[in-house]
């Protein structure tokens, strides 16, 4: 049943407080691939395979990227079948995404840099749709972004390299 188990062909989200290590093989020894962010939703592929103390599972971040990460500690589940409501993620957006603003105001901008004409400022908690992007300017990643009733579109940045601004929502 979706939701109550980890099962190959279900989602699943990544639960780990400080980030899943995500490995080309279900090993300790496998060779780190990256890092799934807390919150992040992830297509489960196969397993459960039994290895190094841990069980691992197959997912895909549904970014081109494929790998295994463990389901937890023995104390602490890393990876759920409880995917609940949509939530903001840390990860970079893609077009068609649905953001959410994660900072306490996020300028709006009529093209992608800091010399863009300033369209408005919009508050956190606002959601959006990824219209295009990423294009890199003024030492930040912009963002295409349009509310749902149209009268807010225009670009703006997704964060500063320390802290995203526009969060993902999955």
């Amino acid at each position: 049943m979706p939701g109550t188990a980890l099962a190959a062909g279900q989602p699943a989200r990544v639960s780990a407080p400080a980030g899943l290590n995500f490995r080309d093989a279900p090993s300790t020894s496998g060779g780190l691939l990256g890092q799934l962010g807390t919150g992040q939703l992830v297509q489960v592929l196969e397993g459960p395979v039994s290895a190094d103390g841990f069980i691992w599972w197959r997912v895909d971040d549904g970014q081109g990227n494929v790998g295994w990460v463990a389901q937890g500690d023995g104390e602490t589940e890393w990876l759920t079948p409880r995917i609940g409501e949509p939530q903001p993620v840390n990860r970079p957006p893609r077009v068609g995404d649905r953001v959410v603003v994660t900072t306490a105001q996020l300028s709006v901008r009529a093209l992608p840099g800091t010399d863009g004409a300033l369209l408005t400022r919009v508050n956190q908690g606002q959601e959006f749709t990824v219209l295009a992007g990423p294009q890199s300017a003024n030492g930040y990643t912009w963002y295409q972004i349009r509310s749902d009733d149209g009268t807010v579109e225009g670009w703006a940045a997704d964060g500063d390299g320390t802290t995203r601004w526009l969060s993902p929502l999955e």
